[in-house]
């Protein structure tokens, strides 16, 4: 069994500080965050689901070898809950970042915050705030490569993401970000700009000037650029079948094809029609956007740009489908839970990029259904040397 890559996450999780001061702590943090990582990625999504594995699992081989002990010691519930909420999840975000940094590229980069409906105030946390974290999603890679921790009435998107590019240590030159309408803002974008990095910004309905002038400068092309559209027709749910075209717009003659005293070095504007048609009624939609970007590209690879920027909704789903997020009730301070439970999304959704559409062997037996997100996690609550075997990717 190997044990490399568990051991370095053990001894990046020592390095957490412990809120509890007492000189003879029984349950070490680092083997207690380790230990219910593992619980999530086996399906245990509450706190007493996770204490109670965790009872079942004081003889673990898995864990007596890597914490090279003879017995484990298990904390009763209570204590469990009171670990997990007080940990310093700004020391667990660094731990996160620096496991998953070789996996991720830091080119295509899709933002988007996301609720944790489990913190919204219902009875005794009265004082408590609806919490949110932002994730930052790796398209490359299709796992979250760090976070941003939002209160509801302090710090929200906007400014979140303003933090966010920034952050040097985060901004490596040449990356494409893409977000939602909401954040196509003048300072967002102006800080894109300045940091020699590229946008496409959706243009939303509440900008009337920018909108108008955006549809302005597509009226007086006598056509695209370029247009690429699809061949056929793609199913989607809800028997709806979706067909997409994607028409560009610049100038030939210099880089800037829209100028705008607020929005500045727009290149390209973009124009996506979207058919939606439903299998049973045969009822027809027809939905356009406008979008603008920075720089100049296909418009092949501006509808691919478009579509990837959907990974993150993707990654929001596995989320509340393979961890049950938005069912798991934590009104005090939720984050470092939270983290854990993209550390075994970003764990599956790796082990998922390696192996996608193959049939694996999982403990010496040959699984006849290639693997899927869902398989994967059914493997993990069958089997611990999988789990382990996972983080060694």
């Amino acid at each position: 069994m190997k044990l490399r890559r568990k051991r370095e996450l053990l001894k990046a999780l020592a390095d957490i500080p412990d809120f509890r001061n007492d000189d003879k702590i029984t349950y070490p943090l680092n083997e207690v965050l380790f230990m219910s990582l593992f619980g999530l990625l086996k399906g245990n999504h509450t706190f007493e689901q996770l204490h109670d594995w965790m009872e079942f699992n004081s003889n673990n081989k898995i864990f007596l070898k890597l914490f090279n002990k003879k017995v484990l010691d298990i904390p009763c519930e209570s204590t469990l809950h009171r670990i997990l909420v007080n940990t310093d999840n700004e020391a667990l975000e660094k731990v996160f970042v620096s496991f998953f940094s070789k996996y991720v590229k830091r080119k295509d980069i899709a933002v988007d915050g996301k609720w944790l409906n489990g913190s919204d105030v219902n009875g005794q946390y009265t004082k408590e705030e609806h919490k949110m974290i932002f994730n930052i999603f790796d398209k490359d890679s299709k796992i979250v490569l760090a976070h941003k921790f939002l209160k509801k009435g302090k710090l929200s998107e906007i400014p979140a993401f303003k933090e966010l590019l920034k952050d040097d240590s985060f901004n490596v030159g040449g990356q494409i970000f893409s977000f939602d309408a909401l954040m196509t803002q003048v300072d967002i974008l102006d800080t894109i700009n300045n940091a020699n990095n590229k946008y496409i910004a959706k243009v939303k309905y509440n900008q009337k000037s920018l909108r108008e002038k955006v549809k302005l400068t597509v009226s007086n092309f006598k056509a695209p650029s370029e247009t690429y559209e699809d061949k056929e027709l793609f199913l989607s749910e809800g028997n709806k079948s979706v067909k997409r075209k994607v028409e560009i717009y610049t100038n030939q003659d210099c880089d800037i094809v829209l100028y705008d005293s607020k929005f500045k070095n727009i290149q390209t504007i973009i124009k996506t029609t979207k058919e939606t048609i439903n299998s049973v009624t045969g009822e027809i939609k027809t939905t356009t956007q406008y979008i603008i970007a920075n720089f100049k590209s296909s418009a092949k690879e501006f509808k691919n740009i478009i579509l990837s920027h959907w990974g993150v909704e993707t990654y929001h789903y596995h989320l509340d489908m393979l961890t049950k997020e938005d069912a798991h009730i934590c009104y005090v301070d939720p984050f470092s839970i939270a983290i854990l439970r993209s550390f075994a999304v970003n764990l599956y959704q790796l082990f998922f990029n390696k192996y996608k559409g193959e049939k694996i062997i999982v403990e010496n037996v040959q699984t006849k259904k290639p693997l899927t997100m869902a398989r994967t996690k059914r493997y993990c609550e069958n089997s611990d040397i999988f789990i382990s075997d996972i983080f060694e990717l």
